[in-house]
């Protein structure tokens, strides 16, 4: 069986760095799951895998859940194509099979982290060890919480009034910045 052996970044903190080798016959859910873990993150949030071009121009995407709602009942089911990979039903050797190959990890859609992950080896499974496991690990995720979540529905509505009407009232600075123009 082979392995393969990926290389993860973090996008925008660079020292962040895991190699990961997993067998092929595995599927991404395995592979979501190893990175949940080896870089800390809760685990309750939505991700998706992107099978990227040599650019990392997205091409496929496999999420971790399926969100496409029903098939349209009036094609044929030979008719339907899928469009829609689920981690857990898809394993890494329907896309990968050659080194270099890469792809984009995405995880928690509301404050996302993007992961770069190139598959730098193809390697033989010499002695059946464990699979997936963390061969390299550097740096530590500092993950940055951009979005203030209110969990008061109440004061979420007593702030957004007020801001509404700050709108309304002109008392956004609303100054523009640079050069004027006269119209």
């Amino acid at each position: 069986m082979k392995v393969y052996k990926f290389r993860l970044q973090c996008e925008d903190q660079h020292d962040v760095v895991r190699e990961i080798e997993i067998k092929a016959d595995q599927t991404f859910k395995d592979l979501h799951d190893v990175i949940v873990k080896t870089l800390k993150l809760d685990g309750e949030e939505l991700a998706s895998f992107h099978i990227t071009s040599d650019n990392w121009d997205k091409l496929v995407e496999i999420t971790l859940i399926d969100m496409s709602g029903d098939a349209d009942e009036e094609l044929d089911r030979d008719d339907q194509v899928q469009t829609v990979f689920v981690m857990d039903e898809t394993k890494l050797e329907q896309f990968l099979d050659e080194k270099g190959q890469k792809l984009i990890y995405e995880y928690d859609f509301l404050q996302l982290q993007t992961f770069q992950l190139e598959l730098i080896g193809i390697l033989k499974n010499h002695n059946n060890g464990k699979y997936p496991k963390v061969t390299l690990s550097k740096g530590q995720l500092n993950l940055q919480k951009n979005i203030p979540i209110e969990n008061d529905p109440e004061e979420l509505k007593k702030k957004l009034l007020k801001e509404f009407n700050s709108i309304l009232s002109g008392d956004l600075d609303d100054e523009p910045v640079g050069e004027e123009f006269d119209y």
